[in-house]
């Protein structure tokens, strides 16, 4: 038995050990890749600029690390990941699976993450939450909506770019991706301006990975739009799971193909709950004055 079980262990340290070593060479990449590093320097900027200016409602100037930490770096983990693809002849020869190669991708995600939270705490500390501008939100709630604006958006984004660049090979593809959603995200919200009270049109408008709460019709009135900011960090988290595991599907076979599957299908299943709970939730229409 210990003869059987030593193997095993060591077979597990060296996977343990490649992973490591794979993830810290993409992250190197990903650290000093242009765009990225764009999208840091202009979160920053948008930052520190805004630090002074009145907050007219939740969510206004929070697009920005959207953009650029999410959005820009979908566009960088996806090229990551399609340079990745063009060396993996060479890369092959090696004893590491395509989806261990894959998760060391996802890995990579961290970093924007990370650069998130740190937005979110700059913004927190310019504007406090608790303020009435931001609608009828407790404020807990506003830190809800505040870190699905900012944190969430900053890490799915990256590992959105990773599944594209393993199953997509057009090259402009990202980029047409980041349209879509920037699209669909302002088209869904129109609708919420003359019908805040609608089921429907709130779910259209929280069947997105970023999502409005509040609007500003004046300097004084701040209308809070229906749907519960906790379950929709619930859906987002789910379509950061969804993005992994169909990036981990692209080349897994076997058992871990069945795993795989069998547990997206269930985030699946689980993601549609959350979106039915988030749209579902919070004021169907407040307004602070």
């Amino acid at each position: 038995m210990s003869v059987t079980l030593a193997p095993a262990r060591s077979e597990a340290a060296a996977g343990r050990t490649t992973f490591v070593a794979l993830a810290a060479r993409e992250m190197r990449r990903f650290v000093v890749n242009p765009v990225f590093l764009f999208a840091v320097v202009m979160t920053a900027w948008s930052v520190w600029v805004g630090r002074s200016a009145p907050v007219t409602g939740l969510g206004t100037g929070n697009w920005y690390p959207a953009i650029l930490l999410g959005g820009f770096g979908m566009m960088a983990t996806f090229w990551l990941t399609r340079s990745m693809r063009d060396s993996e002849p060479v890369v092959g020869v090696t004893p590491t699976t395509l989806p261990a190669r894959t998760a060391a991708l996802c890995a990579v995600a961290v970093v924007p993450f990370l650069c998130g939270v740190l937005t979110l705490f700059a913004f927190l500390h310019f504007h406090p939450a608790g303020a009435r501008v931001y609608g009828a939100f407790s404020p807990p709630a506003q830190v809800a909506v505040l870190v699905g604006q900012i944190v969430i958006p900053s890490l799915g984004g990256p590992l959105l770019g990773v599944a594209l660049g393993r199953w997509v090979r057009f090259p402009g593809a990202a980029l047409v991706l980041f349209l879509v959603v920037f699209g669909w995200v302002n088209v869904a919200t129109f609708p919420t301006l003359w019908h805040p009270d609608s089921a429907a049109f709130t779910a259209l408008r929280l069947f997105s990975p970023f999502a409005f709460f509040t609007y500003m019709k004046n300097v004084a009135d701040v209308t809070t739009w229906r749907g519960s900011p906790w379950f929709f960090l619930g859906w987002q988290l789910a379509l950061c799971a969804i993005a992994v595991l169909a990036a981990l599907l692209r080349g897994a076979d076997g058992r871990v193909r069945f795993r795989v599957t069998r547990t997206l299908q269930i985030v699946l299943v689980l993601a549609a709950i959350l979106l039915v709970l988030a749209s579902a939730g919070g004021f169907p229409h407040a307004v602070t004055v």
